[in-house]
């Protein structure tokens, strides 16, 4: 099961619609590699832990920078479902303040980084599968706008209808692991 996109596609459809201007809160892990390599950046501003193990940078650091800039610019986090779980009870905070973050969130049910190394130093793969909520019906519940994306088709217009969401929003891409 899982979308079989390619996160590719995901940024390179966020390059498409990130405004100019964003700044953009990355967290660390695959989505952040991906994120590297394939979202072009204009005049963005970004905001990274520089992979100090900080999972759970992006959604504390898109309401620091909405803090700091309020709402003179577009802030958007990308965050893999891991990092977005270390803090996602802030989702009420944003609501609560009206904080206009944009929330992509990669779904692979899997710390897939930390998997990726225990790999890599030939060691089984051992406690990285998650267990997550439906992301999109979390924000829902929170109050804030939500979306899932299951299928390449379903991308373009996700995307667009979380950017012209005028408020706090979360859009979930469900991603397949083994094409990360």
């Amino acid at each position: 099961m899982g979308l079989k996109l390619f996160l590719s596609i995901v940024f390179d459809e966020l390059t498409k619609q990130a405004p100019e201007n964003a700044i953009m809160c990355v967290d660390v892990g695959n989505n952040a590699y991906s994120f590297g390599r394939y979202f072009e950046s204009k005049k963005h501003t970004f905001l990274m832990s520089g992979y100090l193990g900080t999972i759970g940078f992006a959604l504390p650091a898109t309401m620091g920078a909405w803090a700091a800039a309020g709402d003179e610019r577009p802030i958007i986090a990308v965050a893999g479902d891991g990092g977005i779980c270390q803090y996602l009870a802030e989702l009420t905070i944003t609501v609560k303040n009206k904080m206009p973050l944009k929330i992509i969130v990669i779904n692979n049910d899997e710390l897939g980084k930390i998997s990726k190394e225990q790999r890599a130093g030939e060691f089984d793969v051992w406690a990285t599968k998650l267990v997550n909520p439906n992301f999109a019906e979390y924000a829902n519940g929170c109050g804030a706008f939500g979306i899932q994306v299951k299928e390449r088709s379903q991308l373009v217009d996700a995307m667009k209808q979380l950017m012209k969401h005028d408020g706090p929003g979360l859009l979930e891409v469900k991603a397949d692991i083994a094409l990360i």
